[in-house]
């Protein structure tokens, strides 16, 4: 008995566990009201009041969705501008931070300086000017300028280098002394040291990419080249009073972000509780 009581949690833990789960019930109801909600028929999602079982479970409301608009159309668009911009911004932010961390040149602090500086710069106030350069380059009503104008960032170099800053200088010395050229050391010896770091970045590039709204809704036109936010926001008109056909297209747009984040999970808790290697 004794040793049962020893092996009881704390009450503050206890309360700390009420607290946690409480949260966590808080965050998860909107997403299973969501998932409920796209398996239901639209006379179940009418009635008064809410019901947050299933009673009958189908597939219609999957059914219209594909079927009234190029659903799996958005999804590719939105792919290929999340999985591009990512690939593009682990590579230049990453070679942009071992560059700062690792090397010293002329006016290396003025241009660092300068590069965060412009993290200071709203989003809005670079809409009007982001859209008449696309339009003088042709870019208009393409997918470009989803892509270019996020290959980097200044927040993925700012990461990149506070990290790569951790790696030890001694490990860079000996690749030099081995004859390694400064891609080859950048390839083959910071890239495997800052994996944390690179799904840190990944992700974080993928989600913002991902549930971009403001920039397709400026520069695309044609239906056939909407992302997948464009396409939900169709679903506000088209579906105005079919609350499971919207609850369907959300369900589904959740799922490439779960995959991502599940698959690169232990490399962001690393990130985070580690912040890089130790001299």
């Amino acid at each position: 008995m004794n040793r049962l009581r020893a092996s009881w949690p704390a009450p503050s833990r206890l309360v700390l566990y009420a607290v946690v789960t409480v949260v966590g019930v808080t965050m998860i109801l909107p997403f299973y009201y969501m998932v409920v909600t796209s398996f239901k028929t639209l006379e179940e999602v009418s009635q008064i009041p809410i019901s947050l079982g299933l009673g009958r479970p189908t597939l219609d409301a999957y059914r219209r969705l594909l079927q009234g608009l190029p659903y799996g159309r958005f999804v590719l668009n939105s792919l290929l501008v999340a999985m591009v911009t990512t690939s593009g911004t682990i590579f230049f932010c990453s070679l942009a931070g071992y560059a700062f961390a690792k090397h010293r040149f002329p006016y290396q602090r003025a241009l660092f300086f300068v590069l965060l500086s412009t993290m200071l710069v709203p989003g809005a106030v670079l809409l009007v000017p982001g859209f008449l350069l696309m339009r003088d380059f042709g870019w208009l009503d393409t997918l470009w300028p989803l892509i270019v104008p996020h290959l980097s960032g200044a927040f993925g170099v700012f990461l990149a280098k506070q990290f790569i800053d951790k790696i030890p200088d001694e490990l860079i010395d000996a690749a030099r002394i081995d004859g390694c050229g400064e891609l080859r050391l950048y390839w083959h010896v910071v890239m495997p040291l800052s994996k944390p770091l690179l799904a840190t970045l990944g992700i974080l590039t993928f989600l913002a990419n991902w549930n971009s709204f403001i920039g397709p809704l400026i520069f695309l036109l044609d239906e056939q080249l909407f992302t997948l936010p464009l396409g939900l926001a169709l679903l506000q008109g088209r579906y105005a009073r079919t609350e499971n056909v919207q609850m369907a297209g959300a369900a589904l747009a959740t799922i490439p972000v779960l995959i991502v984040f599940f698959a690169l999970q232990k490399r962001i808790i690393k990130s985070l509780a580690s912040s890089g290697l130790k001299g």
